[in-house]
C-alpha cells in the first residue's frame, strides 16, 4: 500500500516539475532512454527545433544531428562520455525539422537510480546562432581589416561585447614582455570602468594588472605564438563583492590580438538554476535522488581519509496515505514540507537530507567515529518528527519508521549502505512503527 502512496506523490509531484520544465522557453530540455531515445519533450524542445513531441517522442535522438557529425558516431560518442563521466557538454551544429542548420551548446546528463544504475539521460540545449554568427565574423576580421576598417569601427561599436584590439611588445631578443591597446569600443568602458582615452595607447599589464594575476596575458601570449584562438570563462568581483561571470575570446592579428568579453552571468544563472531544478526537490526544496549517490559517495571518501564511520537513515513516515486519503494531497504536501524543515533543523551544516519519493528521506551523517553516535543521531531525528501539528484546522501527528545503515559495517558501497537501511527501515515498520531499527553490523 506504501508504494501506491509513493506513487501518486512522485506522480503529483512529477506533474508540478513537468509545468516549470515546460514553462522555460529558451532551452530545448527532454529525456533520452539508455539507447538514447526520446523520452520526454518540453516547449522549448519545440520551439528550438520544430518538431512536436509526437513526431519526435520513441525516435532516437540521431535524427537532430548533422549527416557530418552522424558520419563521424557524435551521438553514441557524446552518450558515451555521459554515461562514463557523468556528464557531457560542448557546441556544435544541429538540425531543425525544416533542415535548417544552427549552433547550439548542450548539456547531457546520467540519470542514476538508488542503486547507481544507469536509467537514462537528461539533455538541455540551447540555440546560441546569433554568437556563433558573431564569432565567425571575429575569426575572419583579420584578413578584412586592412580594407574595411570604417565598416569593423561601425560593427564594434555596435556590439554588445567589449573589443580590444592590441599590438604586442617585445624585448630586444623579441618576446611578447606586454600589448598595447590600439582600438577600444565603447563597451569596454563598462566592462573595467576605465575610461578608454586612458586605455588607448598603454600597456595591458600596467593598466589591468589582473589579467596577468589570473593568467590572461600568458594565454593572450600563446595566442600570437601560435596562431591558435582562445576561448576562456571566468568569474570577478568587484569591490562590493558582486560577481560576474565573463568569457573572453581572443585570435591573433598580425602581431596582436582582437580580444571581446562578454558578461555571460545571466547565462551562468539560467544554467545554474536548470541544474538546481534538475537536483532538487520542488516540494520541500532539498536535493533528490539525483543528487543522492553523489552526498554518500562523498562521504565515503572522507571516511576513507580520515577513519570515519557514515550513517545512512532511511526515514519514512508512518500513516502517510492516511493523511492523504483522508484531507487530501495538498494537506499530504503541507505534512511532507513540515518534515523536511523539522528534518533540515535536526541535522549538522555537514550533514545532507535527501528526499527520494513519497514519504521517503535519506539522512547521511558524516564523520561519525562510533557506532554508538548514529544510533544516538537517529534517536534524535525520531524525536524530531514526533511533535505533532495542524493541517486546514486537523491536528496531525507525524511519526516515523527508520533503518539504519552504516558505513563500513554495513557496507562499502553507496547501494549496500541504501539496501541494509532499506531492510532495516522495514523491520522498523513490522515491528510497529515510530522506531529506529539498526543493521550496523
Amino acid at each position: 500500500m506504501l508504494l501506491s502512496v509513493d506513487s501518486a506523490v512522485v506522480h503529483y509531484s512529477d506533474e508540478r516539475f513537468q509545468l516549470l520544465i515546460d514553462s522555460v522557453e529558451d532551452y530545448a530540455i527532454y529525456m533520452l532512454d539508455c539507447a538514447g531515445h526520446v523520452v520526454t519533450w518540453n516547449r522549448g524542445a519545440f520551439l528550438n527545433k520544430g518538431y512536436s513531441s509526437q513526431e519526435v517522442i520513441g525516435r532516437h535522438f540521431r535524427m537532430l544531428f548533422v549527416p557530418e557529425d552522424l558520419a563521424a558516431g557524435a551521438p553514441e560518442r557524446e552518450l558515451a562520455k555521459a554515461r562514463q563521466d557523468g556528464r557531457c557538454a560542448g557546441e556544435g551544429w544541429r538540425l531543425r525539422k525544416n533542415g535548417e542548420r544552427f549552433w547550439a551548446s548542450f548539456v547531457i546528463t546520467a540519470m542514476l537510480d538508488s542503486t547507481g544504475q544507469l536509467v537514462g539521460f537528461a539533455k538541455v540545449t540551447r540555440d546560441l546562432s546569433e554568437r556563433k554568427r558573431q564569432e565567425d565574423a571575429l575569426l575572419a576580421m583579420d584578413a578584412e581589416l586592412r580594407v574595411e576598417r570604417d565598416r569593423l569601427h561601425a560593427a564594434a561599436e555596435s556590439s554588445m561585447d567589449a573589443l580590444y584590439i592590441c599590438e604586442a611588445v617585445r624585448d630586444g631578443k623579441g618576446a611578447i614582455e606586454d600589448f598595447i591597446f590600439t582600438y577600444l569600443n565603447s563597451n569596454v568602458e563598462k566592462m573595467v570602468s576605465i575610461p578608454r582615452s586612458m586605455l588607448l595607447g598603454r600597456k595591458m599589464c600596467e593598466m589591468l594588472p589582473m589579467d596577468r594575476e589570473r593568467g590572461l596575458f600568458e594565454r593572450y601570449k600563446q595566442v600570437v605564438l601560435t596562431g591558435k584562438s582562445l576561448i576562456y570563462e571566468f568569474q570577478v568581483e568587484d569591490e562590493r563583492a558582486k560577481s560576474t561571470w565573463v568569457r573572453v575570446q581572443a585570435v591573433k592579428m598580425r602581431d596582436g590580438l582582437a580580444i571581446t568579453a562578454s558578461d555571460i552571468t545571466e547565462r551562468k544563472q539560467d544554467e545554474e538554476r536548470i541544474l538546481y531544478m534538475a537536483q532538487h526537490d520542488v516540494l520541500t526544496g532539498l536535493p533528490n535522488r539525483n543528487l543522492l549517490n553523489d552526498r554518500i559517495g562523498q562521504a565515503i571518501e572522507m571516511a576513507k581519509r580520515y577513519r570515519h564511520k557514515v550513517g545512512v537513515l532511511l526515514v519514512d513516515l508512518d500513516g502517510f496515505k492516511q493523511i492523504n486519503d483522508t484531507l487530501g494531497h495538498f494537506a499530504g504536501d503541507i505534512v511532507l514540507f513540515t518534515v523536511a524543515g523539522r528534518l533540515k533543523t535536526g541535522v549538522r551544516e555537514m550533514d545532507s537530507v535527501i528526499r527520494i519519493g513519497g514519504d521517503e528521506f535519506v539522512i547521511v551523517v558524516s564523520e561519525i567515529s562510533e557506532l554508538d553516535d548514529i544510533q544516538h543521531y537517529a534517536d534524535n531525528i525520531l524525536h524530531k518528527l514526533q511533535s505533532s501539528m495542524v493541517v486546514e484546522g486537523h491536528p496531525i501527528l507525524v511519526t516515523g519508521s527508520i533503518g539504519i545503515a552504516a558505513y563500513p559495517e554495513s557496507g562499502v558501497t553507496t547501494a549496500e549502505l541504501l539496501r541494509q537501511a532499506d531492510r532495516a527501515m522495514y523491520i522498523a515498520k513490522r515491528s510497529g512503527k515510530n522506531q529506529t531499527y539498526g543493521m550496523a553490523s
